[in-house]
């Protein structure tokens, strides 16, 4: 008997440019059509019913999208991939995240750019007032991706939970604000 727990979530890495997961969520979102899937979807990925909803406001889409032309860290999303249809394409995590580019290839909300840009107006653009150029760079920008295999509801919910749920959410008061970094706030003592 093991006095650590012994592993049985496994997962392989990857990153998905941009234009695969697009292109490939039409096709995925026929095959879900095919199998008969009425549940939510995003991108081509089921949606299950204990996912919560649609959470992120303009702003945190807008956010996320500039962070995704930055190149910062963006968090993997998480996928279950399986050959079996009931488990496949279950989207574990990163919905929101996910749903945030839907919608910026939608049009749905603009995106502020770069400001030393020559002839740019200063007003943030929507995806379908980019060039053929400025497209095909977003396009080019790599996602992380988890897949999975579990090949039960209960593993998928476990994962899910377990994802979601065992970390602390930041509160807003918890933002980073500029300033010098050499010196800190009051009380703090540092790790």
């Amino acid at each position: 008997m093991s006095r650590i727990p012994v592993r049985w979530f496994y997962s392989d890495a990857m990153s998905i440019k941009m234009d695969c997961l697009l292109r490939d969520a039409s096709a995925n979102d026929r095959r879900l059509d095919d199998m008969g899937w009425t549940g939510r979807r995003v991108l081509g990925f089921k949606l299950p019913h204990w996912q919560r909803r649609e959470r992120w406001s303009d702003d945190q889409c807008i956010g996320f999208i500039e962070s995704v032309y930055l190149g910062a860290n963006v968090v993997q999303f998480m996928v279950n991939l399986t050959v079996d249809p009931r488990f496949d394409r279950i989207l574990l995590d990163g919905q929101q995240r996910l749903r945030a580019i839907e919608r910026y290839v939608a049009g749905e909300f603009a995106v502020p750019g770069e400001y030393a840009v020559p002839g740019w107006d200063g007003e943030p653009a929507l995806w379908t007032d980019l060039t053929e150029q400025e497209r095909s760079h977003f396009l080019r920008i790599g996602f992380p991706c988890l897949a999975t295999a579990y090949q039960d509801d209960a593993a998928l919910r476990d994962a899910y939970n377990r994802h979601n749920f065992c970390g602390t959410a930041h509160d807003i008061s918890e933002m980073a604000e500029p300033g010098d970094l050499r010196s800190a706030p009051p009380g703090f003592h540092g790790a």
